[in-house]
């Protein structure tokens, strides 16, 4: 007989002997039925648990609760035959077994009345019905118990029922709105646990957090919720929850394709779970590591670690990781040039995937089918293999491996309709989902088969902006161009809204007719290969018919497709015609003519040479290729310069020298362009390593850049506002009438600061005088060149900061920021009160809609370098400007805190020049400034009384580009 069956039979009959039976009797047929091997042998297995989340709690139910009226002595046998009963429940650690014995206990304990002990059973069947994957009745179970918990004031009954109720929504989550529900679930576990000092639960709903933010593609409060939960379950010895969290924080990192954190996260997950005996999860985590070693390129140790996880998965008949093995298996042996063997093994997998009925992996395991093909040379079979997984969805995957495969075929048109079809299914955002899998492997599995194949969604839309240059076709390419930049923002902020239109859709490609033919051709061969497919499996009668049909239909498409291909070069002035430019092209030209004398620019840096492309008057865009330059060279050249500048005694020639290369790549290729149309201001949209230089630091060999051009930076011209460039005045002038000004309370610039040396961070002793020249506050003070509001050190909050923005225009910062590689959390400005201030909850926080300068004085960035492509710096502009602010202005390095203010000083005089028939533009005030410092020589005489400078600086010239280049500006220049 089965042991879970003779333990609800043990059950049944005690319960019916209950009023009768003696005490001492049931008591030794319940220990017979749990002492013999019987609960041993039901500790066979545990299925894996689920760190998801989904919906809030539904309408409470209220359980069923039938008074009693028995004597004392009987209420007493009852609670213990209860309990008796609850404990063998407890024990077991089969799911579906749990369920059966909770489920019959259940009913008695309604009847008897026993509520805390109904309560217990429903927290158990939430448990269980979850770790079965019957959500739908851990969701019913959960809001029982919850209501019941409510009702006898059980906070902690009410954390786990909630927690519960956040995984078995996340489950069932398919829309958005239905993670925000899981969400509030766990969030409301969590917040009881604080409450109640529950570390247990606490630590398991923060990790299902951490779970529920990473399916909601949120990675970076994924991250903060997985680490958090890792401590608390580290202090306090709770291996699930730090198992859960150790591999939610994998799963981010897989998809970020930072292998070597995966390697040791899921190392870390491997271990506990191999104590707890959890082998589905160990299983999956060991599948995760050797991707992760397949995508550092180390194949053997990928190998190696997919075949255990192989093992263990066949050892526990889950098909689902087996297929996941395969996968990993397959393109290891691809890598070592043994296709056979790959071949051999993703036929498996698509056999198990077709067996479960699993179509979304049947289509994983088409498109790495189609890349070992390609990697073979096989190209019709990639083809073929890729166009059936996108029969099945209609993935990014298969479309950007479609567009690579036929432009290595030469089929540049058709690749030009695919690779437009790829980038409007990534503009959807709607994040590729492998059902059934744990929930840390659920998108971040997909995601890294992506990277591993070279289809890494950036990398997709510089392939394909490349090849329209090539093409000579400027304005798709510029549309491209646009979307890539909102792309690596979406990546950076987490936000996948951005590059949205004004009607809050998705940004979209315009497929011209002749592009939309090519899809309709290869519709009919579609469908073909599905009857062919089908006719295959059973071996049907037909089939060798069927075959030869196929070679001519193929051979039919391709005919047409050439047919096609001649009739888009042919018709590319009728088709470009259908590429509406409102979205991109207009914003670019407003952007353009908003100020005579302007070129945006454009560098797009690839793996082995830069196009630069630029937008002049008149809505024309050309390019030019700059070979003999790789990425590799760029970033090493910008790291070089990087560090001459910011040295003040670093050698002059050198640095000239440096600039001088920096400028014949990204530059000099414009020189006649700019000669023939009178240029004089410059705007650049950068790329990659280039961020991190200040372009009007370049040299020509005989003049920096900002001597004979105004600079400043868009992030795009899509994400730079522009509609107030025509309604309002560029700048805010400086009153004519001060005492007027501060009468009327016409507060311009909101000024706050920090001088003292506070949280590890060195005093900043210029600080107050910078202020001081920038801001008036009444008619006693004689300095300062607009009228506003100063907060200094411990005056400077968060809150002072945001309650006073009202009614100003400028905002200005002078405190320690760093713009930190990575997380956009971890760039941050410090407050007066020691403080930090998160970059993203600027925009939480500050409602900058008014403001039309925002300046960050005393801010660090990154050198530069290998792998670094300077995100964090337009990240910290989009935040800004996305809260509202028209312009940025920020310090790429920490400069000499003297110079800083002469420059703040002479750049508000030169803004205060403007007048509303002829304003000074930021651009140009900041250029003036910073060629006066050039010029400039620091003497005993020209310093305050009360200076202290070392006396070795105080007979300096400012003319190394240390002191005036560091100040760029993002957004508008005007």
């Amino acid at each position: 007989m089965h042991q879970s069956v003779k333990l609800l039979s043990y059950g049944a009959a005690t319960l019916l002997c209950a009023v009768s039976s003696p005490l001492p009797l049931l008591a030794t047929t319940l220990n017979r039925a749990a002492s013999e091997d019987s609960i041993q042998l039901l500790k066979h297995s545990q299925l894996p648990e689920i760190a998801q989340n989904v919906e809030p709690a539904p309408d409470i139910s209220q359980p069923l609760s039938v008074p009693y009226t028995t004597n004392a002595t009987t209420h007493t046998e009852r609670i213990h035959i209860l309990q008796e009963l609850l404990n063998i429940s407890t024990s077991l650690e089969d799911s579906q077994q749990t369920i059966e014995l909770s489920n019959a206990i259940l009913p008695i304990a309604q009847e008897w009345g026993e509520r805390d002990t109904e309560l217990k059973l429903l927290l158990r069947l939430g448990e269980a019905y979850n770790s079965t994957g019957n959500y739908q009745q851990a969701m019913k179970s959960a809001n029982a118990s919850l209501g019941l918990a409510q009702a006898l004031q059980d906070s902690q009954a009410q954390a786990v029922a909630f927690l519960t109720l956040a995984r078995a929504s996340q489950s069932l989550a398919s829309p958005p709105s239905d993670y925000r529900k899981a969400t509030m679930a766990g969030i409301s576990s969590l917040t009881t646990t604080w409450q109640i000092k529950d570390y247990d639960t606490q630590a398991n709903a923060l990790a299902v957090l951490g779970g529920v933010y990473h399916s909601r593609q949120d990675n970076q409060s994924a991250v903060l919720f997985a680490q958090q939960g890792l401590k608390v379950a580290q202090e306090n010895n709770i291996p699930t929850a730090a198992a859960a969290s150790l591999l939610t924080l994998a799963g981010v990192y897989l998809q970020e394709g930072r292998y070597q954190n995966v390697i040791e996260s899921t190392q870390e997950g491997r271990d506990i779970l191999q104590k707890l005996q959890k082998k589905e999860e160990e299983s999956a985590a060991t599948v995760m590591q050797a991707l992760a070693y397949l995508g550092q390129g180390n194949v053997q140790q990928s190998l190696n670690l997919a075949e255990q996880g192989l093992a263990s998965a066949r050892d526990i008949k889950s098909a689902r990781i087996e297929a996941l093995a395969l996968i990993v298996s397959s393109l290891g042996y691809s890598r070592n040039g043994d296709y056979k063997k790959a071949l051999e093994l993703i036929h498996q997998n698509l056999a198990i995937a077709q067996d479960i009925n699993h179509k979304d992996l049947e289509a994983l395991g088409l498109e790495v089918r189609g890349e070992i093909y390609r990697e073979a040379g096989q190209t019709q079979q990639a083809i073929d293999s890729y166009q059936e997984a996108l029969s099945i969805t209609n993935s990014f995957i298969a479309l950007a491996g479609l567009s690579r495969l036929y432009q290595e075929s030469n089929l540049l048109a058709t690749a030009i309709a695919y690779y437009k079809r790829a980038i409007n299914k990534n503009e959807e955002q709607n994040p590729r989902i492998i059902a059934g899998l744990p929930v840390w492997l659920q998108s971040s599995f997909p995601q890294a088969i992506q990277n591993v194949h070279g289809l890494g969604t950036t990398n997709i839309y510089r392939s394909f902006t490349e090849l329209l240059l090539t093409q000579t076709r400027p304005l798709e390419a510029q549309q491209v161009l646009e979307l890539l930049k909102g792309q690596e923002l979406r990546e950076y902020t987490g936000n996948p809204r951005i590059n949205n239109t004004q009607q809050s859709q998705p940004a979209s490609l315009t497929l011209t007719p002749t592009e939309q033919q090519i899809f309709k051709e290869y519709g009919s061969l579609i469908s073909f290969g599905n009857r062919l497919a089908d006719c295959q499996k059973t071996r049907c009668s037909e089939l060798a018919q069927l075959l030869q049909q196929r070679e001519a239909l193929t051979k039919q498409y391709y005919q047409t497709l050439e047919q096609l291909e001649t009739a888009i070069r042919n018709k590319r002035d009728l088709d470009e015609a259908f590429v509406d430019p409102n979205q991109f092209a207009q914003k670019a030209r407003k952007l353009v003519e908003s100020q005579p004398g302007t070129l945006l620019i454009y560098p797009l840096v690839l793996d082995d040479k830069i196009w630069l492309m630029w937008a002049s008057k008149g809505g024309i865009f050309t390019s030019v290729e700059v070979t003999g330059v790789t990425q590799a060279r760029l970033e090493e050249t910008v790291a070089k310069f990087r560090e001459l500048l910011q040295n003040r005694l670093s050698n002059m020639d050198e640095l000239h020298a440096t600039g001088k290369q920096l400028y014949d790549w990204l530059l000099k290729p414009l020189e006649s362009e700019l000669k023939a149309n009178d240029i004089h201001n410059l705007v650049f949209a950068l790329d990659r390593s280039t961020r991190y230089i200040p372009m009007g630091a370049l040299f020509d060999g005989k003049k920096y850049v900002i001597q004979n051009y105004s600079v400043s930076t868009v992030l795009s011209a899509q994400l730079t506002e522009t509609s107030y460039l025509t309604n309002n005045p560029r700048v805010v002038s400086r009153s004519s009438d001060i005492k007027a000004a501060l009468d009327d309370k016409e507060d311009q610039v909101l000024a706050l600061g920090l001088s003292n040396a506070v949280s590890g961070f060195p005093p900043l002793p210029y600080v107050p005088e910078e202020l001081k020249a920038i801001v008036r506050q009444d008619t006693r003070e004689t300095s300062g060149i607009y009228p506003g509001q100063e907060f200094l050190n411990q005056d400077f909050t968060l809150f002072t900061l945001r309650d006073n923005l009202p009614d100003h225009h400028f905002l200005h910062i002078a405190t320690h920021s760093k713009f930190v590689p990575g997380r956009a959390n971890q760039s941050f400005l410090l407050l007066g009160t020691g403080e930090r201030l998160a970059i993203p909850d600027i925009e939480t926080w500050l409602n900058l809609r008014n403001i039309n300068l925002v300046v960050l004085s005393a801010c660090e960035t990154a050198l530069g370098g290998k792998g670094l492509d300077g995100r964090e710096i337009a990240g910290v502009g989009y935040y800004f400007l996305k809260s509202g602010a028209k312009t940025v202005m920020a310090s790429l390095w920490k400069v000499d805190d003297y110079s800083t203010r002469l420059l703040m000083e002479k750049f508000y005089d030169n803004l205060a020049q403007g007048t509303s028939t002829s304003p000074v533009s930021k651009a140009e005030a900041l250029r003036q400034a910073q060629l006066a410092l050039l010029q400039t020589k620091i003497t005993p005489e020209s310093y305050p009384k009360n200076d202290h400078l070392p006396l070795t600086e105080q007979n300096i010239a400012l003319s190394h580009p240390y002191y005036w280049a560091p100040f760029i500006l993002m957004g508008s220049g005007l």
